[in-house]
């Protein structure tokens, strides 16, 4: 709570600037190369397209564009990184990814000058600005919204996914990869023992720091019943189980794999705090999940 109060002291005073979201600052060249690719390869790959078109939206890029530049050689006409925090880089080091991506994919003329970040064409930065505010008041109309690890993030993850909707053209896709572990906060202890702790204090302890908002798979199903626009959710992570899941619907999961992650949920659910006590055991087995949604 002492941690919380103080972020949002920082904020309150303009100071965004963070660790968190620095993805490549422990990654050799070779691996940040491998991880844009990665990244941009599993947006195209969940929505179905060779490459996006028109504006795209990326939610929380952390400490590198090399996504929104794949995106920009791959047919889209501008990018709006969006994110709360500004994370902390060394300049040097993103100067040499630019530089490899644009030798390795051709995207020499993406640049005006040089390789930094602020000279890449179509890329519009916004830091410091949250989800929650900014799809309801830019006025920007989006072809496609993405984002990865972030969306736990939010403090209203629900009321910006209503925002993100409404700034969607027809026929615009969402892609969310979202993670619903606890990102350490009680490491060493159960892995559901985030959700032990009462919703007043739970806020208290996450609102402004970013520690992951307790918004889990079933709110994510309700929430897209509710929107009524084409989506599906698929399962990439089960509770206690650190491997990762080729994404698909909760009743494809391998079923060993389903009930041992269960009886995790079985073990703790006495300890839960009330918000969780309705909730379904397979779905709270439910640890990491890919939202996409197509708009009419």
């Amino acid at each position: 709570m002492a941690h919380d109060w103080l972020f949002a002291r920082r904020l309150a005073a303009g100071r965004i600037e963070t660790d968190s979201g620095r993805r490549h600052s422990t990654l050799d060249l070779d691996a940040s190369l491998g991880y844009v690719e990665e990244v941009y390869r599993d947006y195209c790959g969940y929505a179905g397209v060779e490459g996006f078109s028109g504006t795209v939206g990326e939610l929380g890029p952390g400490d590198n564009f090399g996504v929104a530049l794949l995106a920009l050689h791959g047919g889209a006409r501008e990018v709006h990184a969006i994110d709360r925090y500004y994370s902390r880089r060394d300049p040097e080091q993103q100067h040499a990814i630019y530089r490899a991506l644009a030798q390795r994919h051709d995207l020499g003329d993406r640049f005006r000058d040089g390789y930094d970040e602020d000279s890449i064409r179509g890329l519009s930065y916004h830091a410091g600005e949250p989800a929650e505010v900014f799809f309801r008041q830019s006025g920007i109309r989006f072809d496609a919204i993405l984002s990865r690890a972030v969306m736990e993030h939010l403090y209203d993850p629900l009321g910006a996914l209503d925002d993100m909707l409404e700034a969607l053209e027809p026929a615009g896709v969402m892609v969310h990869r979202i993670d619903l572990r606890d990102h350490g906060m009680f490491e060493g202890r159960h892995p559901l023992t985030f959700l032990r702790v009462p919703e007043p204090l739970y806020r208290r302890m996450t609102r402004n720091s970013g520690r992951p908002n307790r918004v889990l798979f079933a709110d994510y199903r309700r929430w897209l019943e509710k929107s009524g626009a084409e989506g599906s959710l698929r399962v990439s992570h089960l509770v206690g189980d650190e491997q990762e899941l080729e994404p698909c619907a909760l009743e494809r999961v391998e079923r060993r794999a389903l009930a041992a992650a269960v009886d995790r949920v079985r073990d703790q659910r006495p300890r839960f705090a009330s918000r969780f006590e309705a909730e379904n055991d397979e779905e709270l087995a439910v640890s990491g999940l890919v939202l996409i949604v197509r708009k009419d």
